[in-house]
């Protein structure tokens, strides 16, 4: 089997990233506990544009960005829109509760706990914040290294576009 690199750039967010594989990638499905205990599955949220954000307590661009996916969210959410925030942090519930409630954090998008990192892994990350958009087909359009100004009207234009793209419908 040969891999080919492919080089993908996302122009409204700055951002490139590497793939590897000429072909769609689907995004790896898997379920988590949110912070109530619940478990959520990535296959809850088909046939929705997903950005999936990896963060953890202790990265401050992490904890800039969250404002901003909140106000992300908020404007698209009804146009099929989901965030969902995946804590890496080993401590767990505890530890992102009293992190969200130390930064006075309100944001009414799921977050999702994968204390044993193997979501992480699937993805294939190395660090945070990582933000991987998913399209309403399931496939990874763009995996966005760093912290990137979410709220921005810059942004909110390219995130309407997508959701408008009638190739992710």
């Amino acid at each position: 089997m040969v891999l080919t690199l492919v080089v993908v750039f996302f122009p409204a967010l700055g951002a490139r990233e590497i793939i590897w594989g000429a072909e769609p990638v689907q995004a790896p499905t898997f379920t988590l506990p949110n912070l109530q205990g619940h478990l959520v599955s990535l296959g809850d949220y088909q046939g929705r544009v997903i950005l999936l954000n990896f963060w953890a307590t202790w990265c401050r661009d992490c904890v800039r960005e969250m404002p901003e996916f909140e106000k992300l969210y908020q404007a698209h959410k009804e146009k099929g829109l989901s965030v969902l925030a995946i804590a890496l942090d080993k401590e767990g519930r505890p530890a992102v509760e009293a992190f969200l409630q130390d930064e006075h954090l309100e944001l009414t998008y799921p977050i999702l706990l994968d204390q044993e990192e193997q979501v992480a892994r699937r993805y294939r990350l190395s660090w945070v914040p990582v933000t991987v958009v998913i399209g309403r087909d399931g496939q990874v359009i763009e995996t966005i290294l760093g912290a990137r100004p979410w709220g921005s009207e810059e942004v909110m234009t390219s995130i309407e576009k997508l959701l408008n793209t009638r190739e992710y419908d």
